[in-house]
């Protein structure tokens, strides 16, 4: 996306992101919250626990980004096995085209496996990268390849969001508080050019907030829960600072998240430290420009590997242990660290746009499920927990859970 039109997108959906409006948001992220998350304890199975935060990720952000309630977080839906993508049976009451569209979404978050050694094209790229591209339009007209099955759901996919968008488009009655509705809105009013708003620029950046709202902020939940589950001091720490916020009733405002729960936010940390939802981060240079010695002329793409970075032992001794502490602000090693060493959000103008919006969903999550419940790892799990690389980071047989409810005196 060149600098002019992300400037402009950027500038059009900011409003959406700023302090004011996301306090206004969590009555709407508590009440999904709540509805996932009710009698956990009493399922006689293992919670997939990756699978419930995907679908409650998925509600939160497609109500703020569409205006659309896609009723994925009901209590009764919260162990139900994904959909595959040839599953055409839409849930009773919903649209056809929500409901489709976000079953193939759901399905490539969590079943099409984009990881390096299922696509040829990206390992031939890898190796030889001016043979990408014509190996990958030849191998995905080639029946059961992963390059066929990442175009077939990327289709699906294109197509769903066509009919979700067009509809929108002819409602005038939608309201200007979500991200679809201001970018039409702007589009409509001639507050930017209809040339900078395309209809399959609008479908591109639509679903990119979408899967960005949904699939990482999911994987970052699932994650946290996983790691203190198997680290008893941890919990204990935690659930001591969030007990002692006050009645169990009581729901934290956005400032009340932003200020009174420093270890929480250190255990958020550390398990973005830990398990790294995107790995990997690409930039294009807009001007000549030289790095640690090389000249790397304009449009040189730049790989910037933030799971490295943040196992790096100068900056983070014994990176492979859970230590949520190494992010106290009066701890030693943070007042060492690089102040690049940890950037999961990235870094500079390009910065995910929608950091305090995914911190706010997770932390009223946290609060609310660990008031509740307390998590334990599943036997049937696999230990090591198994990992799929792709364009985030994914679990490849999901987090499996079992709830304990808290009596409070625990």
């Amino acid at each position: 996306m060149g600098d002019s039109q992300w400037s402009t997108m950027r500038n059009t959906i900011l409003s959406i992101y700023q302090p004011s409006y996301l306090s206004g948001l969590v009555p709407m992220m508590q009440s999904f919250i709540e509805s996932a998350t009710q009698n956990l304890d009493s399922q006689k199975q293992d919670i997939v626990f990756s699978n419930l935060s995907l679908r409650l990720a998925t509600d939160v952000i497609g109500q703020a980004a569409f205006g659309v309630n896609f009723d994925l977080s009901r209590p009764h839906s919260v162990c139900d096995s994904i959909q595959s993508v040839d599953n055409d049976h839409a849930s009773s009451g919903k649209d056809n085209e929500v409901s489709d569209f976000i079953n193939q979404h759901i399905y490539s978050t969590t079943q099409l496996k984009m990881d390096l050694s299922g696509s040829l094209s990206i390992i031939l790229g890898l190796l030889l990268p001016i043979l990408q591209e014509p190996f990958r339009q030849i191998l995905k007209r080639i029946p059961g390849t992963m390059d066929w099955k990442i175009e077939r759901t990327n289709q699906k996919l294109s197509g769903r969001l066509d009919e979700i968008v067009e509809k929108r488009m002819k409602d005038k009655t939608r309201s200007s508080k979500d991200f679809l509705s201001l970018i039409l809105n702007a589009r409509e009013t001639k507050a930017v050019s209809e040339n900078v708003f395309t209809p399959d620029y609008i479908n591109a950046v639509t679903y990119e907030h979408l899967l960005a709202g949904s699939a990482t902020t999911s994987f970052t939940l699932s994650s946290i829960i996983y790691l203190v589950a198997g680290h008893p001091e941890v919990e204990k720490k935690l659930l001591h600072e969030l007990d002692a916020f006050g009645p169990l009733d009581q729901i934290p405002t956005s400032q009340d998240l932003r200020d009174n729960f420093p270890y929480l936010d250190q255990v958020i940390k550390e398990a973005m430290r830990f398990y790294t939802v995107s790995p990997l981060v690409a930039r294009e240079t807009s001007n000549e420009v030289e790095i640690g010695g090389y000249l790397l002329p304009k449009g040189t793409w730049v790989w910037l590997a933030l799971g490295v970075v943040a196992k790096d032992p100068k900056d983070f001794p014994e990176p492979e242990k859970f230590k949520p502490e190494r992010f106290d602000p009066n701890c030693e090693e943070m007042k060492r660290r690089h102040p690049y060493a940890f950037i999961p959000f990235g870094i500079g103008p390009r910065a995910c746009i929608g950091k305090q919006f995914s911190l706010q969903e997770i932390k009223l999550s946290l609060i609310h499920l660990y008031r509740k419940y307390v998590f334990r790892h599943s036997p049937n799990m696999e230990n090591p927990l198994q990992l799929q690389y792709g364009i985030v980071l994914n679990f490849k047989h999901g987090v499996k859970l079992r709830a304990i409810k808290r009596t409070h005196s625990s």
